[in-house]
């Protein structure tokens, strides 16, 4: 399939190269909840949503000529600024669609060879839509194929043509490939083409699964087995046209999760003061002896700049004392140089007030376990990624503190935390 279009000269030459953002996540490695909209949002109704929503990526149509939805909102600007506050992006282009199509939008040819160039042609518009909007090579473009009844076998060929011409395209501007479909219908023409071990086809890179099944998760037997496009090369759209309301802000979406790239995994602890051995933190008096406790008080504050010299002295001695005082003034605590509890909670929660959710990693998620495992005198596991755990850890705490119900750690959480609040 592929060998014969090649030879037929159906590969434009290279688009010009267009400067483009190596910081936008299109979708990069993660794990967790992401929604797609019409309409790309505003900034305001992102900004609402990224403190108080699940989503930590979005879904936006880039392109294409079935494009519902006009898109005043979607700027090289707006793309550059969710990626700066840490959204990933799932860019769609939605043009032809399977000759057997039953809606109003353009189809493709039946014919093949001709489907296939217009699966070219498509790559070609995607990436100049993608450059224009500051999304660089590597990232992944999402083609979108409506439904369609994959017993016409002629259809369904048609679309496999498209498909490959769509990722050969893409592969040859330094892009990945991309494919939403409903499981019924393309992904399981892939899932096909697999099991039956085609070779010479430029499969996807990634595969977005329509099934609204309500699951969050990535599976979708039996459509799709398991095997194939697993460790990282998987979205499901699991529930579709519903109305979220989120920090006041109510969007009509549809809901995802991802498992992209290298996912969001666990990561070990550095420079954390030996926090991660620690699940219980109890008060440390005027020099007393606590081997597990007196050197990570020291090395907290040495940290932040209110302690000099060795942290390993085992005794919180007068040394140790007189720098808790300065930091128990700096944060508004009872100056006693005894690290109590609540001075443990602003301690070891000191610092930046990012917004963390499911999926997140490194160090500040890090950061949060341990301060939440002090407010809340019980053990959150310390393992830096934010998983379902930590998700009911700060549930937890919201509740404690009398914050909205949501399930992110925001600034609200943060300055709660620094104050010492438990």
């Amino acid at each position: 399939m592929a060998s014969a279009a090649l030879a037929a000269g159906l590969l434009a030459p290279a688009l010009a190269a267009g400067p483009a953002s190596a910081s936008v996540s299109a979708p990069g490695d993660f794990t967790g909840f992401g929604f797609d909209a019409c309409t790309a949002p505003t900034q305001a109704q992102m900004d609402a949503w990224r403190v108080s929503s699940p989503f930590a990526a979005v879904g936006v149509y880039i392109s294409g000529s079935s494009r519902a939805c006009a898109q005043p909102e979607l700027t090289r600007t707006w793309v550059t600024t969710q990626a700066r506050r840490g959204w990933r992006l799932m860019p769609l282009h939605v043009g032809m669609q399977a000759p057997c199509y039953a809606g109003n939008k353009q189809k493709m040819s039946a014919d093949p060879a001709t489907a296939r160039a217009q699966g070219i042609a498509a790559a070609n518009e995607s990436v100049t839509a993608a450059r224009a909007l500051g999304i660089g090579k590597k990232r992944v473009l999402y083609l979108d194929i409506e439904w369609y009844p994959v017993s016409n076998a002629a259809c369904d060929n048609a679309v496999l043509r498209f498909v490959d011409g769509w990722t050969a395209r893409l592969k040859q501007h330094g892009y990945k490939s991309g494919l939403y479909s409903s499981a019924s219908a393309a992904i399981s023409s892939m899932n096909a083409l697999r099991a039956a071990g085609v070779r010479g086809y430029h499969y996807p890179h990634h595969l977005w699964i329509g099934w609204y099944n309500r699951k969050p998760n990535v599976k979708a037997e039996p459509y799709l087995d398991d095997a194939y496009w697993a460790d990282g090369k998987r979205i499901h759209q699991y529930v579709g046209n519903t109305l979220a309301r989120y920090n006041g802000v109510t969007i009509n979406i549809d809901r995802n999760f991802l498992d992209v790239g290298k996912g969001s995994n666990a990561t070990k602890p550095k420079a954390q003061c030996r926090t991660h051995k620690i699940s219980t933190y109890r008060t440390v008096k005027r020099g007393q002896r606590r081997p597990d406790l007196a050197p990570t008080v020291k090395c907290l504050l040495k940290q932040r700049g209110y302690f000099k010299g060795s942290t390993k002295s085992k005794v919180h001695n007068a040394k140790a004392q007189r720098a808790v005082k300065r930091f128990q003034k700096a944060k508004g605590i009872k100056q006693s140089g005894i690290v109590t509890r609540r001075t443990w909670v602003a301690l070891l929660s000191d610092g930046s007030q990012p917004v963390l959710k499911r999926g997140s990693t490194g160090k500040q998620v890090y950061r949060l376990q341990r301060s939440l495992t002090a407010a809340l005198g019980r053990s959150v596991p310390r393992t830096g990624l934010f998983d379902t755990r930590t998700e009911k850890a700060v549930l937890a705490y919201r509740a404690k503190v009398k914050l909205p119900g949501w399930r992110t750690a925001e600034p609200r959480v943060w300055a709660s935390l620094q104050a010492g609040r438990r």
